[in-house]
């Protein structure tokens, strides 16, 4: 039997017992709960099993140092862009950082491949965070490359309350404004926390595809 005469024959049985038509019952599973958006937040991405740091902008460098204490990081790598956020110098004197390098990613990773893969903490700055999912968005460019969110064991990501958002579209729409000449970027990232993947036995295990501890300091 030819396609076409598949067709034919499908077309008369719809006309002759035409499809009942209802209307859609679908509620949307992601509804917002809590009228809060900070907190309703802060709720997912605990549960997303992200270290969660409510902070200011004037507490944010002690709250920094306390997270890279508590990972015990030594080689830190931190982007372009948050400098105008987190001044580095700051970090570098305060107590217990004597040990600790930082490093500014502003080399290509074939520039710095071998010194790349032998650090162990980041510090990024998150676009946006969307809130009835608990995860942050991010738009990579030069001075935020996607690596840093990836290649270190312990990522440290820092968020601006004013921009959490209550839905994924509004993240994406975010993520489009910021970037260049208001067109959504070539890569984008969301993020719910540290990486998890789970084997047939469905045991979980954390830190293959990305880091294994994830900070969010909430400023």
């Amino acid at each position: 039997m030819s396609k076409q005469a598949i067709l034919d024959n499908v077309k008369a049985s719809l006309q002759a017992n035409p499809l009942a038509t209802q209307s859609s019952h679908y509620v949307n599973p992601m509804k917002s709960t809590n009228t809060d958006k900070i907190q309703e937040y802060i709720t997912l991405q605990n549960a997303n099993k992200a270290i969660v740091i409510e902070s200011s902008p004037d507490a944010l460098i002690q709250d920094i140092h306390k997270a890279l204490v508590e990972a015990q990081a030594h080689k830190i790598l931190y982007n372009l862009n948050i400098k105008d956020t987190c001044n580095i110098e700051s970090l570098r004197g305060l107590k217990d950082t004597d040990s600790m390098e930082f490093i500014a990613y502003e080399k290509s990773v074939d520039e710095n491949r071998a010194q790349l893969f032998q650090i162990d903490t980041s510090i990024i700055h998150a676009n946006c965070g969307v809130a009835n999912l608990g995860v942050i968005g991010i738009a990579s460019h030069k001075n935020a490359p996607r690596l840093s969110s990836l290649i270190t064991r312990t990522c440290i990501v820092l968020l601006k309350k004013s921009t959490i958002v209550p839905h994924f579209y509004d993240g994406v729409c975010a993520l489009k404004a910021q970037s260049e000449n208001g067109i959504l970027p070539t890569n984008m990232i969301f993020i719910a926390g540290p990486s998890r993947t789970a084997d047939i036995e469905l045991q979980t295990v954390f830190g293959v595809h990305g880091s294994l501890r994830t900070y969010v300091i909430l400023y």
